[in-house]
Order: structure tokens, then sequence, then C-alpha cells
């Protein structure tokens, strides 16, 4: 090989050892001797700062030198080499591999050859003839004083008779001037893994710095996990970074190959601590049992068992559920008998009588009953005296041998018997689900109270306000008691006020703004209004109809600002809708016209009507409505009266009274002129029945003090004389 520098020993310069605590600037990472001329020297900088070379030199000695430690060629960096933080240099002998040599920043002819010593040195002084004076041993390796072909150790495994790489452990973390103790004796304490002969060239250049970086994941169980009664393995995976993992020696214990291993500690409930070693990142099962919980811990330490100088751990708890043998299954609910404000419900089981006791948990007030799980294998529990319009939640939990524990949730069902009336007397400017009968869907601005009300001739005078929307928004439902036969009736006043304001509205179907239905989801008779012919105008026609789109229109257009009377209705027993528009004011109170629009729905027809609705759709569909003097009831008369009969101002019962009114404490007093036996019922708006008494006397005065602040309807029955009034009670 070529020599660079041969020179003789100088007596005057100064070399300078560092102990290998100290912490400097640079260290060799990687080393090899491959067959041919497969040489490399890989150098780190595990500071922060990028260091240039031009003070560094890597000398080396051959065969036995004359002057033990003292080189023999003088190799230096490439002029203007640097070396950034936390990234490595290599050189290659330029007669290496392509592989090696696209990882190279250098090349250099003599790197060293079989067991010859090689070093790193630092602070480098030169003479005016460029002789050094000076310099700083820093790392190095191999046999600086043996005899030629006498070979030197690394960790028991000689180079006398075969070449091999070295790769420095990430758990050194600095340079180590003591070959013999960098060396060491064995793997164990080695600073180097010993690889075969041209091994290690896929790694060359990626050597990422002290262990410092380690790091240890675990991937799964996640903490806190919960897994089912019936597991009895749980596996676990890792993820291990900047550390490499020894492997057995074959009787448990590390063999020196890498950094270390994990050191792994199992804690369960009520059993001793389980301790484990593994080399390798593929761990075994867990096996687990139902009902425990459990802890586990794994630690990267080294070869020696010690954790490292930053401990890096990570931890996981985990537990298996108990048994469960309870299923519940469908859950029912039903109103009460009126005038109950309250309702009933039920929840079907199967999977009791096992042995294990069970909490059933509900609200204060409410009633459980019905068939025991502790003790009866399928049944239905029962609840009882629950609050109408008021959802109820309820805990089923076994003892502490069983994993069962289900909330469920009773749903209030709509208890409101028709007829439902609705004059919208409410605080002008609220929105309508506010302190009402009505339930907001979707999202967007909502309905909201109007003064004053619409009035048609012939029909009972108007009460109260009346309701506002436009547009997109959100839509409201009054909801009532399921109707599975016959035909449900809604009558109300609107009137157009303005058209949609989008640049492209809807000329073909307009919008529907009204609906019977089953459900939030499915309407079963719409009302639609479209602009005819276009927005520009101030006229619109009316359709109607079960149809999503295209529904069959009136032929008659209807102006801006006058108030149109509609009665909807839909016949579940056939499918059939109707609709009147304007009916003739003599068919009040008695017998159904001929329909504006009839339709029928002969397929997918409506079980039963539960809601109107009313719906904001889009500024291309949905105009600027004003409704009022909302009626559902189960025929035509019922939502028809007639002027003269109206529905919350009515006195056919001799010397009838009731005061205070507005009602202030607690008491309202009836006064009639007879004895004769006569019923008091209050309605709330969505027409339930919250109040119902008897007496025969002239006058009587009830507690009321159940009945919470607001409009109602106050219905007397004497005979066959009725009387009805509204009622506020504050």
């Amino acid at each position: 090989m070529k020599k660079n520098y041969l020179l003789t020993l100088i007596l005057a310069f100064t070399v300078v050892f560092v102990s290998s605590a100290q912490v400097t600037e640079l260290f060799i990472s990687k080393y090899a001797e491959g067959s041919s001329n497969n040489k490399f020297l890989e150098i780190y900088n595990g500071t922060d700062a990028t260091i240039s070379l031009s003070d560094y030199a890597f000398p080396t000695v051959s065969n036995a030198p004359s002057t033990p430690g003292v080189y023999e060629y003088w190799n230096k960096f490439t002029e203007g080499a640097e070396i950034a933080p936390g990234d490595v240099y290599v050189i290659a002998h330029p007669s290496a591999d392509a592989s090696i040599l696209a990882q190279s920043d250098q090349t250099y002819q003599y790197l060293s050859n079989g067991d010859d010593g090689l070093a790193l040195v630092g602070g480098v002084t030169y003479d005016a003839a460029g002789e050094v004076t000076g310099y700083t041993i820093l790392d190095w390796l191999g046999d600086w004083q043996g005899d030629p072909g006498s070979g030197w150790e690394v960790a028991g495994v000689s180079n006398a008779t075969a070449n091999h790489t070295l790769t420095r452990k990430s758990t050194v973390c600095g340079p180590n001037n003591d070959w013999a103790a960098s060396a060491g004796t064995n793997a164990t304490d080695s600073e180097w893994i010993v690889g075969e002969s041209n091994s290690g060239w896929d790694t060359l250049g990626s050597f990422s710095g002290c262990i410092s970086g380690a790091g240890i994941l675990i991937n799964s169980p996640s903490n806190n996990q919960v897994f089912e009664a019936t597991t009895t393995d749980v596996s676990v995976s890792i993820t291990i970074s900047n550390f490499t993992l020894s492997a057995d020696n074959g009787s448990g214990a590390s063999d020196g190959s890498g950094d270390g291993y994990i050191k792994s500690t199992l804690t369960e409930t009520g059993q001793t601590d389980q301790e484990e070693l593994f080399f390798s990142a593929t761990l075994d099962d867990i096996a687990v049992v139902s009902g425990r919980s459990y802890s586990l811990t794994l630690e990267l330490v080294d070869n020696d068992g010690n954790s490292l100088s930053e401990q890096v751990s990570a931890s996981t708890s985990f537990s298996v559920e108990l048994p469960c043998a309870l299923e519940l299954g469908s859950i029912n609910t039903a109103c009460d008998d009126s005038p109950a404000t309250t309702f009933s419900g039920s929840i079907a089981f199967t999977g009791g009588n096992t042995g294990v006791g069970y909490t059933i948990t509900a609200p204060s007030g409410v009633t459980i009953g019905g068939d025991d799980p502790d003790t009866v294998a399928e049944g239905i529990i029962t609840f009882s005296n629950m609050t109408q319009d008021t959802n109820v939640s309820v805990n089923i939990s076994g003892d502490s041998t069983s994993g069962c524990d289900f909330d469920r949730t009773l749903y209030s069902p709509a208890c409101a018997l028709l007829p439902i009336s609705d004059a919208f007397d409410y605080t002008v400017g609220a929105n309508l689900s506010d302190d009402s009968g009505w339930t907001d869907v979707n999202s967007g601005d909502n309905i909201v109270v109007a003064s004053g009300s619409l009035d048609y001739t012939g029909l009972a005078a108007s009460t109260g306000n009346s309701i506002t929307f436009d547009e997109a928004g959100k839509e409201a439902y009054t909801e009532f008691a399921d109707i599975t036969s016959g035909s449900v009736y809604a009558s109300f006043l609107f009137r157009v006020t303005d058209f949609q304001t989008s640049t492209s509205p809807d000329l073909t179907d307009g919008g529907y703004f009204a609906a019977l239905a089953g459900g939030t989801t499915s309407y079963d008779a719409r009302l639609w209004v479209r602009p005819n012919p276009d927005t520009d105008g101030t006229t619109f026609d009316i359709g109607f109809g079960h149809e999503s789109s295209n529904p069959t229109f009136t032929s008659e257009t209807y102006d801006f600002g006058v108030v149109i009377f509609v009665v909807m209705s839909y016949d579940i027993d056939n499918g059939q809708t109707n609709v009147w528009i304007n009916p003739d004011p003599s068919t009040f109170g008695d017998t159904a016209p001929t329909a504006t629009i009839n339709t029928t729905e002969t397929s997918n027809a409506a079980s039963k009507i539960n809601l109107f609705i009313l719906r904001q759709d889009s500024s291309g569909e949905t105009p600027f409505l004003q409704i009022d003097e909302l009626r559902i009831n189960s025929s035509w008369a019922s939502v028809t009266p007639a002027s003269g009969t109206a529905s919350t101002s009515n006195n056919t019962i001799a010397g009838f009274n009731a005061y205070p009114n507005p009602v202030k404490g607690n008491s309202l007093t009836v006064t009639t002129s007879s004895t004769e036996a006569k019923t008091v019922n209050i309605f709330n708006v969505l027409g339930r029945k919250i109040f119902s008494q008897r007496f025969s006397s002239m006058n009587k005065t009830m507690d009321i003090s159940e009945i919470s602040s607001g409009v109602y309807i106050m219905k007397v029955s004497e005979g066959n004389n009725i009387a009805t009034k509204k009622l506020i009670i504050e």
C-alpha cells in the first residue's frame, strides 16, 4: 500500500491521551476489513455542532512499530472536510466495491491490514516543514505494538486468522483511547459488535449515535384496553428504536452481540409478579383469566441487566371482563290511561338465574317490578310511574362475580291524545320549540312566534298569536299518540308573504312546508307551495300528496298576503290523501265536501300517523310564511269549527264561571247554576288531558298545584252542555 508519511520518532512533540470517561468530539463508529480491498472507516459526530476535520487525522501503524503507540502512516482528511451534528464521515479504500464507495465521503489507499492498528486523533499541529509536532489520541482500535501476524482481539475474537466488521455499540457515547478496555474480554463488556468479514455494508453511513435515543413502544395491548371475558391469551406487539437486541447465549443470558435485551415485568391481580427476559422484539402471548387486571412493563437494559443511563421503559395496563350471562332484549313503553301523566315500560331478558345477584337502579319514584333475573331465567322487568315527556335511564348490573353492567333508556312515548289545538299563544319573538309541545329537527334558524292572528270567514275566531318561518332552517314537529286506523285531519290558516330569494328557485315543485307523518324521516302527506309563473310575480299554486316530488297542484293560483284555510287528511286504512283549499264555510262542523286534491298511496302506505311537521327546506324552495290556528283530530267536523263554536271560548252552561283566571295560586273555583253532575277537564296546548275532577254542587274549589305555569284549555261538561275556556296559570 502507498505510504503517505513515514516519520521517525520526534521526542519533542507532545502526545496527549484522553481518559475513556471523557466524552469528546468525534469517535469511530464502524470499521471493516473485508475481502480484497473492501475496507472502510466510519467516524461519527456526536455533538450538536458541525465539526471541521482540518485539525484531525486517522494515522495507522502496521506490523510491529519500533516504539509502541507511535504512528507509521499519517492519514489526513480531505481538505475542507467537515461532519454535521449527528452525521457520519465514511473513508473507503478506492478499490472497494461500488456499494461501499457510494456511501463514502473520501477514499484513501491505506486504511490497515490484518492486525494493524488505527487511531482517530485531534488537535494536530505541524511545523514549518509540515512535520507533525503534536496531537491528541481520541479513539483507537487494534494493536499498536504487536508483532507482525500476532493479531489483535476484540470481544475474544482474533483478527489474526479472519477479518471482521466492527460496529460501535449504541451504549457507547464517546471515544475510548484505552484499546484494551474498548475491546473488552468478551462480547458483553466490549464496546464493539463483531460481525463477519464482508458484513455491515448495508448499514454503512446509518450510525445514529448514543443509546440516549433508544426507545421502546408497546403497540398492543393499548393502555386501559378491556378484553372480552372469553379471552384466554393477549398478544403483545412492540416497536424498538435505536437499540440492537443481543441474542440468548443458550443459558438465558445475553451473548453480548447487541446493546442489551428486554426485561419484562407482568403484574396480575392476586398473583406474584412475573419477570422474564426477551432477546427478540417478538414477545410471547400473555395467558389471561377473566375478571383480572394486568400491568405490563418492558425495559431496555444493557447486557449485564442494568438500566441504561437514561432509563428506557414502557408500560400498559389492561383487563379482562368478568363473564356476563344476562342478555337484555326489547324495550317497550306505553302511556298510562288518561288522565294520568305517567307512562310504563319493560325490558325483556334472558340468561338469568345463574347464581348472580343483580341490582336494578332507576330514578326516585319509579317503581320496579316484573320478573327477577336473580331467580328467573327468562322474563320481563317492568318499570312504572314514570313521568310523561321525561326519558328514564336505568342500570342493571351484576355482583362482584359478574361483568354485567347495562345502561338503558326508556323513552317517553307520545301520550298526547287527539284532539290537538294550538293557537300559538306563546311569547312573541320566542322560538316555537321553547316552552311548547314542539320539538326541533335538523339545524338552522328557528320557527318564531309572531304577534297577531289570522282569520277566515265562517271559521271560529282565532286567539293567541301566530308563527312565521322562511327558506332554510330547522323543522319542528308536534307529536301525539299513534293513530293506526281511520283518518287523521289537520287544519290551519296560512298566508305567503314573499317568495324564496334564491336566484334559481324551484319552479317545478316549489317546496313542501307542512306534513302529516309516522316519523321524522318519512312524510306521508305533504303540502307544497310553488311560485306560478315565477318569483317575479305575486301568485302561487298549491300542491298536495304523499309524493316527495312532482305532487299534484291546484289549477287555481293564489295571491300574496291572502289568508288561506287548508284542511289535509291521511286515511291509514287505504293510503288516501285529501286536501281542501278554502272549503265552503257551510260545511264547517258538518260533513266534508269534495276534496280539492285527492291521491292514493298505492305502496308503502303509512301504518300509523303520530306527527305534524312544519318544514324549512332551502332558499330555493320554501317561501316566507305565516301560520295560525292548528287543529288535529280524527274527523272533518272537529277541525273545522264554525263561527260561534270556538273551541277555546264557548259557554252553554248556565251560570258557568271559573276564577281566578289567570290563576296566581294553587286553587281554581268553577261555578254553575245547577247541582247536576259535572266534569272538569284541563288540557295542555297539545291536547293532552292533565287534570280531571267530577262534582255535583254548584261550585267547587279544586287544587291545581300539580299543574305547571302555562296556557291551557278547560272543558266543563254538565249533562249535554259543554263550556270551554282558555285558562292561564301563572
